[in-house]
């Protein structure tokens, strides 16, 4: 195993290091999120593979990380499932690591999802498996006041923990719907709700924004609309770097997403199922040869044009 730790830090400067790890020698940011643990089993389930064990999504995390990793210059990776992929050296020194903070089960909340932290694993013990960051993730409604308000003090008090170790703090705002609350409704308010969340959030130490596309069909959007909208979210984030969520789109879509996101000022991306869900199988041998075939392509694909249109991550001065 490659010790990925280094010595504790708490310096703006040290923290800034940190983070422009994850966007390699360029700057830009193309990286792989494995960091799924609830979502991964509902995907499975979805496309007919349930009844994995722990076990075996350790394994299967193991084989993905070991084809995707090497070409990426950032993965996000949680501690429970994807320690044996830690463990076995699958993620290069070169390749920067995000951990979650996140306890699941967010969606259980109701029209009122807040975000609890683990209890069991904290900014600390990221710090000491090698992780260049940590990271939240934020269901968020900015045009709730009481919801908003609760998970801004969460970000508040956890950019303090991670800034206090040396570590930034990348923050994943992520709107949701409402049961009383028509998906058409909920379409023509994504971009307010996108937006408004990031206003919202910017002054409370986070270091890297991960968010989701501000237009909810890029293909019934014009062009000059979507990028309107891009560059809208560019500002709202006023100097705080940001990169694109996958959102589990498909390739092509994904490629014209990030192509729009990097000409309004985007710094990269961070995705998941989109890249790594056609290679899930029951069979980990076979998991790993789809993700060299299938995955590997479309990962090379998208990190080309995020290199071509992003704005690289911004240097200390």
């Amino acid at each position: 195993m490659i010790d990925r730790a280094a010595a504790p830090a708490a310096s703006d400067g040290d923290r800034r290091r940190h983070l422009l790890r994850l966007g390699g020698s360029t700057g830009v940011v193309a990286g792989i999120a494995l960091d799924h643990r609830d979502s991964l089993r509902v995907v499975l389930e979805r496309d007919g593979i349930a009844g994995q064990s722990p076990d075996g999504l350790r394994e299967l995390k193991l084989r993905l990380t070991r084809v995707l990793a090497p070409v990426a210059t950032a993965i996000m990776l949680d501690a429970e499932l994807g320690g044996r992929a830690l463990a076995a050296g699958a993620v290069p020194p070169a390749v920067g690591l995000v951990m979650p903070l996140e306890a699941q089960g967010y969606e259980a909340g109701g029209d009122e999802r807040l975000t609890t932290l683990l209890d069991d694993f904290a900014p600390a013990d990221a710090r000491r498996l090698g992780a260049d960051a940590c990271k939240v993730f934020l269901p968020y409604r900015a045009d709730d006041d009481e919801q908003a308000a609760r998970q801004d003090e969460l970000v508040r008090s956890t950019a303090a923990a991670c800034h206090a170790i040396g570590l930034p703090l990348v923050v994943e705002p992520v709107p949701y719907r409402r049961s009383t609350e028509s998906p058409a409704d909920f379409d023509g308010a994504w971009e307010r709700l996108v937006i408004g969340a990031v206003a919202r959030l910017r002054p409370f130490g986070i270091d890297l924004f991960k968010l989701p596309f501000p237009v909810p069909d890029l293909a019934a959007a014009a062009e000059t609309r979507a990028l309107d909208a891009c560059r809208a979210l560019d500002d709202a984030c006023g100097g705080i770097p940001w990169v694109l969520l996958g959102a589990g789109a498909e390739t092509e879509t994904f490629l014209e997403q990030v192509r729009l996101a990097g000409t309004a000022g985007a710094s990269g991306f961070l995705a998941g199922r989109g890249i790594w869900g056609p290679a899930l199988a029951a069979d980990p041998d076979e998991a790993e040869r789809r993700a060299t075939e299938v995955s590997l392509p479309a990962f090379h694909s998208c990190r080309a044009v995020a290199e071509r249109s992003c704005r690289p991550l911004p240097t200390p001065r």
